[in-house]
């Protein structure tokens, strides 16, 4: 039969247990507002029975506290990250987007914004059409031009510097995820030299959570916890992302983040980050995978809505030449041409080449002719090969903007000055052209050549005299293409705006300064319907805006959606893991109760004891 002291063995076993209990229900009590805490409960087991010979059988042994477990759910773990990372992408879609439509939608006491001052600008030219002479008139509309270009250059100086904000953003995401990695490298650690007996690491596994939890928002995420196969006790734990492992259990990678000498667009900031592994491996910051913040901070500086420079290219082996003809519509107007002038990069099936710089020629039919002057020298014939120029970014980001700016302002400054260039002004000279572009290092001002005549040769980088200056006409003009006019550069040419006579209104030499027929021509451009595939100048910047309106409101609703799913999950993932204050306060209750009851046991067991001791000498 059992020990006489056995009933007492079975009491201080329920009072252990039940003392694990009360200290867990604190510990849950006391974190019920701390982030990332799960809920903990004492598991419990009946201890192993003892086998008398005698009629009554198996005699009990007591309980024992065998393990302390986390009320995690890894199924609402993994939908939770997966949630957080879909709604902080929309999230900073949502932030950037808004910055662009403000930008677009800008409005300020002088100009208005881009689509009234092109509107001013129109009827103070149809006012002219009253008096042609009138200096007054001439000064205002040479005003109102120049309020124009710097609106238009002001859109574009903003959509820069929110191109140099989306590249820092990308540095300081980077910087977030290997400190991430870091610890989650430095916890797995931790709970493995604690684990390793037996013991649960609860409160290290919730911070580890945590930390992966706010990873999730930066990218995409996937967690894989392999248990031990070679009996020590060390379990494998990967964190992936973007298809590659982050951590694995105690070791960490980390992204390196580097300016690059080359760009994707005319357009681009200079030195934007290139992301690759520590290790050397290539980083694909393109991949939809990558989810998260940062792939929409991608997104928005690299965005230019799948619109590259494709053509055919042809060259060979040893040779620093590529030529590419049957170039696509980008390519086929030096209006909407966007490629970098120099330090920018040609694709050629899996293989990449810089160039320094190319020509353009174009033939009786319109047709374009690309020259590239490589880097470094082919390694192989190439005849009639697929070729783009930068990636394809399916998103309107900053440089979809932008190109968008450079097109309206060239295909405008065009047909404005071919109607400019073909009257006479108050002087009876020949007109000059009034929008220009001026160089940001040096101050020239650039006029240009016809970009459609036969025969028309076309070279990127400005030709540079004896003292490796820009070469400049007899006027102090460079002479170039309209390609290198931008939303940045655009302005008003000096004389004009100092002289509204410059202005050319007659269509005849010798017209008088009654004559306007120079200037309907210059009116009616506010209705021409073929300047752009929009419409007339005011519809292109209109579609523009409302473009800009509508992909913020997708990205808004998106986002809405998105933190909904991401709110749903949550709660449902609280459900399991959060801390209940009126459930912990009932197994307050029901600790104390049964410790109560296993007092009496001990109190009951005591008499019996002493009367068996002390009453019967037994």
């Amino acid at each position: 039969m059992p020990s006489t002291f056995f009933g007492l063995n079975i009491a201080r076993s329920g009072m252990s247990t039940y003392n694990a209990v009360l200290n867990t229900t604190a510990h849950n009590i006391a974190n019920v507002k701390t982030t990332g805490y799960s809920r903990q409960v004492v598991k419990q087991q009946a201890t192993e029975a003892i086998s008398f010979k005698t009629t009554y059988g198996m005699v009990g042994t007591g309980v024992d506290a065998i393990s302390i477990d986390s009320q995690r759910d890894i199924y609402y773990d993994n939908k939770y990250r997966m949630s957080n990372t879909s709604y902080s992408r929309y999230e900073s879609l949502n932030y950037y987007m808004n910055s662009i439509e403000n930008d677009l939608y800008a409005k300020d006491s002088t100009s208005g914004g881009m689509t009234n001052s092109l509107d001013n600008f129109f009827k103070v030219v149809t006012s002219l059409t009253t008096d042609p002479s009138s200096t007054t008139i001439r000064t205002q509309t040479v005003g109102y031009a120049d309020t124009l270009v710097k609106s238009i250059n002001e859109v574009a100086n903003s959509l820069q510097a929110l191109q140099k904000d989306l590249n820092d953003q990308i540095a300081s995401t980077v910087d977030q995820i290997n400190a991430y990695a870091q610890q989650i490298a430095s916890l797995n650690k931790q709970i493995a030299t604690i684990e390793i007996y037996g013991t649960k690491a609860n409160d290290l596994r919730d911070q580890r959570a945590t930390i992966i939890d706010k990873l999730s928002a930066l990218v995409d995420v996937d967690v894989v916890e392999k248990e031990p196969t070679n009996g020590n006790g060390l379990a494998q734990y990967i964190v992936s992302i973007a298809g590659s492992p982050l951590v694995d259990t105690n070791d960490y990678n980390t992204i390196k983040y580097t300016a690059m000498d080359t760009c994707y667009s005319m357009n681009d900031m200079d030195k934007m980050y290139d992301l690759t592994w520590s290790t050397g491996q290539s980083f694909d910051k393109r991949s939809k995978a990558l989810g998260g913040k940062l792939q929409a901070l991608f997104e928005m500086r690299d965005g230019n809505n799948n619109e590259t420079f494709e053509g055919k290219a042809t060259g060979t082996a040893g040779s620093k030449t590529l030529t590419v003809t049957d170039v696509n519509d980008l390519g086929n107007s030096l209006l909407k041409l966007d490629i970098p002038a120099s330090d920018g990069v040609i694709t050629l099936g899996n293989a990449t080449y810089n160039y320094k710089s190319f020509t353009a020629t174009v033939d009786a039919d319109g047709n374009y002719t690309y020259t590239f002057t490589l880097e470094n020298a082919l390694g192989r014939d190439i005849q009639d090969e697929d070729m783009h120029i930068s990636d394809a970014v399916d998103y309107r980001g900053v440089p979809y903007y932008m190109s968008q700016l450079n097109e309206f302002i060239r295909t405008f400054s065009y047909n404005f000055n071919k109607v400019q260039t073909s009257g006479y002004d108050l002087n009876d000279n020949a007109g000059q052209q009034m929008f220009i572009a001026k160089d940001k290092v040096n101050g020239i001002e650039m006029r240009f050549s016809d970009t459609v005549k036969t025969g028309f040769t076309f070279d990127s980088l400005l030709a540079l005299d004896a003292n490796g200056k820009i070469a400049t006409d007899i006027e102090g003009y460079a002479n170039t293409s309209y390609y290198m006019m931008t939303a940045l550069n655009c302005s008003i040419d000096s004389q004009i705006a100092k002289d509204g006579s410059l202005l050319a209104l007659s269509d005849t030499q010798g017209g008088g300064v009654s004559n306007g027929g120079n200037l309907a021509k210059m009116s009616d451009l506010a209705n021409d319907t073929t300047m752009f595939r929009q419409g007339k100048p005011g519809s292109f910047l209109q579609v523009l805006t409302s473009a800009a309106g509508v992909d913020g409101s997708k990205v808004k609703t998106a986002m809405e959606n998105a933190e909904n799913i991401k709110n749903a999950v949550a709660n449902r993932r609280l459900s399991t893991a959060g801390v209940d204050e009126d459930e912990e306060g009932q197994n307050l209750i029901i600790c104390q109760n049964l410790l109560n009851y296993l007092y009496k046991v001990l109190s009951v067991m005591n008499e019996v004891l002493d009367k068996l001791i002390n009453g019967t000498a037994v």
